[in-house]
């Protein structure tokens, strides 16, 4: 058992340590940044640090479908975002597991790209679920996630836009947050 190697443990407290040690908030500013360039009709190329990757629509849409659409990426980087503060915080706390998975969903009305009036295209709902495989209590998986929902950037931030309704599946069985 356990995904989570011994040696993240080490890294994750160095992580910690290093926030905690942060008294002014302009140091305690992160920045994240991402270059975007238009490349096709649709099709698109971001660069952020030495990483190169590829945006695209649906050929339904214009474009050639060679890559996740803006949104599927937005997404992504929810649950990117969550499972690595989940894992950060089961390193510290103990917790071993065998899988971790976060299904991000989220709901929009389209007809705001379309200039309806008194429509916006912002999303109006968002559904997170994570589903863990352990043999930890369903107590200390429970308080693990609430504090990953709590500290993760991603779901912090869309929690700011729209309601977001958390799940937690524990083996295959839903439990309660």
């Amino acid at each position: 058992m356990g995904l989570i190697s011994n040696n993240f443990k080490s890294y994750a407290e160095k992580w910690l340590a290093g926030i905690r040690e942060i008294t002014d908030p302009a140091k305690g500013l992160g920045t994240v940044r991402a270059d975007a360039k238009l490349v096709a009709d649709q099709r698109q190329e971001v660069k952020i640090k030495e990483h190169t990757l590829v945006c695209d629509e649906p050929s339904s849409l214009g474009g050639s479908d060679q890559g996740p659409n803006p949104l599927e990426f937005f997404m992504s980087a929810v649950g990117f975002c969550e499972n690595v503060t989940f894992a950060r915080f089961a390193a510290l706390r103990g917790l071993e597991f065998d899988s971790l998975e976060t299904s991000v969903r989220g709901h929009w009305d389209r007809r705001g790209q379309g200039e309806w009036q008194g429509v916006e295209p912002v999303f109006k709902d968002f559904v997170v679920e994570t589903r863990i495989m352990s043999n930890a209590s369903h107590d200390k998986i429970r308080e693990i996630a609430r504090t990953t929902h709590m500290r993760c950037p991603m779901h912090a931030s869309i929690s700011k836009i729209a309601p977001v309704v958390d799940k937690l599946f524990v083996n295959g069985t839903e439990i309660s947050l």
